[in-house]
């Protein structure tokens, strides 16, 4: 989903009443101080996700008011307090507990969640940083345990993401918008759905999503994507992020997908691309503020005559700093010209307990290029393994002759915006890793493959040898990027999609969920009622293979119950053939059967099947089969069931991606090859394809029904059809021109995702809800059975 293609369908409404944005988020935007005094809290910025909190800060507006919701983090404490520093202490209860909420949700529209010690390190420390982010960027684990330490991990993730859904769900009105931030609450969006059905959910993932192939090996698999498809959009920075995301889907829980997003059991989750920006207005005042100009001062006094390339990382795999120095090493050597004139400033902060090792393993890294290249009077790297302060920072990447940010998978680093936005007077180059979140919107960038040593290198001289006039044009072009696609814009894209999403939902509803109460009222006062179901995918859940799909007992009890009314017909009108449907069914003396979409029928009470199509020409049997062996043979996993009547052909079993590609190309020769030679057609079913004589459908089975009920006994006044795809629409065809029967005592039902266009009246998410709609009838019947005998 791209947001552009749509916005400008969606004029903001300076006349509505403002509405509300929650959001709710790993932590909030501050840290939190207890004074021991007074002024008991303080509240200070945090570190991080500073582009993140600038987008939820500027929807704070006259459309939109914003409330967060995250978690309180490390407490500090000052030291006039003389207490200790802790998560969730056991003293903050109580007064003190209601002051801390109160005056963050007065001050600054927060509500913190207290966490205790324990769950906060098994969600964060545990979950999340040891399985998750590692997963994210591409990095498999190496330790091999007996999974007890991930069982507890996982409880605590569960656990945590609970707190926040409960949380969330207590603070909820009517008309809310929730936004969900990041890995660490990706169950959040379905716990919440569970509560709160028609809640308007969007979740964004600031991560990056791996492929599918990745993907798979988290044990828990399943269970996160499931917890993420309770959102109605789920947005990622990069399109092939939100591709991973879909395929993934596809392939791991075998929901259907169309690019624009899944559908899931009934539920349509649309998946959109919305890059993230910085606060560019913001930067440019800090750059200029008063403490960072004496920083440029200093740093032009201690580099004087070298060119300074810079480089802010956090220290993780992901960043890969010593591939960077590997690669400024590579520089050296090749382009001997630079040495003694170049020098590369390295800044990291430390992120995880695995940052001590890897710095250690990047200051022996620095030595040996300063041992190698460097002198008494000249140091090439320069190592700063610290947090810098903001005028450092700044004063750094204003200072820079080009800044060389070179990670191996990132979803979004910032630092290479906020350099653009401080090189508006030096025109520095930007070399930027091409698998960064950045790369795409970064076009004019120097993009390298940063396990190229050479190509980064090479990058490094193009960048120090080129013309002013290049810079310029180049600088341009990325400032017109950095400032056009801020943090507001994301935050306001975002936002503004899921409302789209929502609107998009209710023009696609032609078909309104089922009323059970108007359902069971004419189902009551009827005397002759017709019921016909389909089976797969209607009654029963579909299967990857066809003989997987037995019917769940709680669907035979209730069956077996509406049989054995005597005021129903009950029919199972599937495509199946006679020998599945006896087998499974059978056993039910008062239930109608027809096989194979109307090909074959076999009456209530009795144990012949008819053949209604023995008459049809079946000749076209081995050309159809020909072209369907064509394509089993070139479709690993596809195969042909045989039936009597039709042939079909089945891609469950397929690559999805793959599968959809050959069944196209299957149907498109069918079409020029088969139908217009023969008096068949092509029925295109869920993961199949299946070739049948055109005279034969479930529609003509249930005009069947009809018309002998009419002539027999003066008809039916309830007719019900349910059923999941395009061979049931010849069903609701012809129950809607039944003039016998009111219209309202007509009930055609389409399971599935509403937004499906259909001949149907009604709809049913799942076959769950179908069930649940026979078990009401069935309860209906029984009870006038027990009132009869009395």
């Amino acid at each position: 989903m791209n947001p552009s293609q749509f916005l400008q369908l969606l004029p903001i409404d300076s006349q509505s009443p403002q509405k509300r944005i929650i959001h709710v988020c790993h932590q909030l935007p501050f840290e939190i101080t207890y004074q021991g005094s007074e002024e008991k809290w303080s509240f200070l910025p945090r570190r991080g996700h500073s582009a993140m909190h600038a987008g939820i800060r500027s929807l704070n507006g006259d459309q939109w008011r914003t409330l967060v919701i995250g978690g309180a983090g490390k407490i500090h404490i000052s030291p006039e307090a003389g207490l200790k520093d802790t998560v969730s202490p056991p003293w903050l209860c109580g007064q003190e507990k209601d002051r801390l909420v109160n005056q963050l949700l007065e001050d600054h529209n927060c509500i913190p969640l207290l966490l205790d010690s324990e769950s906060a390190a098994g969600h964060y420390d545990g979950y999340c940083k040891t399985m998750l982010w590692p997963l994210f960027n591409y990095i498999i684990w190496n330790d091999a345990t007996d999974g007890r330490l991930e069982r507890q991990q996982w409880d605590a993730y569960c656990k945590v993401n609970q707190a926040y859904a409960d949380m969330l769900v207590e603070q909820y009105t009517e008309g809310d918008t929730i936004w969900v931030h990041d890995y660490h609450l990706l169950l959040v969006p379905m716990m919440i759905r569970n509560k709160l059905p028609n809640a308007r959910i969007g979740l964004f993932v600031h991560a990056s999503f791996p492929s599918s192939e990745i993907f798979r090996c988290l044990p828990k698999r399943q269970e996160i994507l499931k917890g993420m498809m309770g959102a109605n959009l789920v947005g990622f920075q990069t399109y092939a992020n939100a591709r991973h995301f879909i395929s993934t889907c596809t392939r791991v829980l075998g929901y259907e997908s169309t690019p624009d997003g899944v559908d899931c059991d009934g539920h349509f989750c649309y998946v959109g691309t919305f890059p993230i920006g910085i606060d560019a207005e913001s930067i440019d005042a800090q750059r200029s503020s008063p403490g960072v100009l004496p920083k440029i001062k200093a740093i032009a006094e201690m580099y004087t005559g070298k060119k300074i390339l810079v480089g802010r990382d956090k220290l993780d795999l992901v960043k890969e700093v010593l591939q960077k120095l590997a690669a400024f090493e590579k520089f050296l050597t090749n382009y001997p010209e630079w040495r003694n004139k170049v020098v590369l400033i390295q800044v990291t902060d430390s992120t995880t307990a695995e940052s001590a090792k890897l710095e250690h393993k990047v200051s022996e890294a620095a030595a040996h290029i300063n041992g190698t290249f460097g002198s008494l009077e000249f140091t090439p790297v320069h190592h700063y393994h610290h947090h810098i302060q903001p005028d450092e920072y700044y004063a750094l990447l204003s200072i820079a002759d080009a800044a060389v940010l070179t990670a191996v998978r990132d979803g979004m680093n910032t630092t290479s915006l906020e350099y653009v936005m401080c090189q508006e007077e030096n025109h520095g180059p930007l070399i930027l890793s091409e698998l960064a979140g950045t790369a795409g919107s970064m076009g004019s960038a120097l993009l390298v493959n940063p396990w190229d040593y050479a190509g980064v290198a090479k990058a490094i001289n193009d960048a120090l040898v080129m013309s002013e006039e290049e810079k310029a044009t180049r600088h341009m072009q990325l400032l017109r990027q950095v400032k056009s696609n801020t943090a507001s814009f994301w935050a306001h894209s975002f936002v503004k999609s899921l409302n789209y999403t929502m609107a998009l939902s209710d023009m696609n509803n032609y078909t309104p969920l089922l009323n059970n109460e108007s359902l069971l009222a004419s189902y009551k006062k009827a005397n002759k009622r017709l019921l016909c179901f389909d089976y797969d995918g209607t009654i029963t859940p579909i299967c990857k293979t066809p003989g997987a799909a037995v019917p769940p007992p709680d669907m035979l009890r209730a069956l077996e119950t509406l049989c054995n009314d005597a005021k129903n017909e009950v029919w199972i009108i599937s495509g199946r053939d006679e020998a599945g449907l006896d087998n499974w069914l059978g056993h039910l003396p008062g239930l109608g059967l027809s096989a194979e979409h109307g090909s074959f029928i076999k009456y209530p009470h009795t144990s012949k099947w008819i053949n209604l199509a023995e008459h049809c020409d079946m000749n076209w049997k081995h050309d159809v089969l020909e072209i369907f062996t064509y394509y089993t043979e070139r479709t690993t996993g596809s195969f042909i069931e045989h039936k009597r009547c039709a042939i079909t052909w089945h891609y469950r079993l397929a690559d999805p991606d793959y599968g959809a590609f050959q069944a196209k190309e299957c149907q498109n020769h069918l079409e020029g090859a088969i139908l217009s030679k023969m008096p068949v057609e092509i029925l295109v079913g869920k993961k199949n394809l299946e070739v049948r004589p055109i005279s034969v459908n479930k529609g003509e089975v249930v005009n069947r029904l009809l018309v002998q009920q009419q002539q027999e006994d003066g008809g039916f006044d309830f007719c019900l059809s349910c059923g999941d795809d395009r061979t049931d629409e010849d069903m609701f065809k012809t129950m809607s021109k039944a003039e016998s029967i009111p219209s309202q005592d007509v009930f055609s039902i389409k399971v599935g995702i509403e937004g499906k266009k259909t001949r149907a009246r009604w709809y049913l998410p799942t076959v769950k809800a179908v069930i649940q709609t026979m078990q009401a009838m069935a309860s209906v019947s029984a009870s006038a059975s027990v009132n009869e005998s009395l």
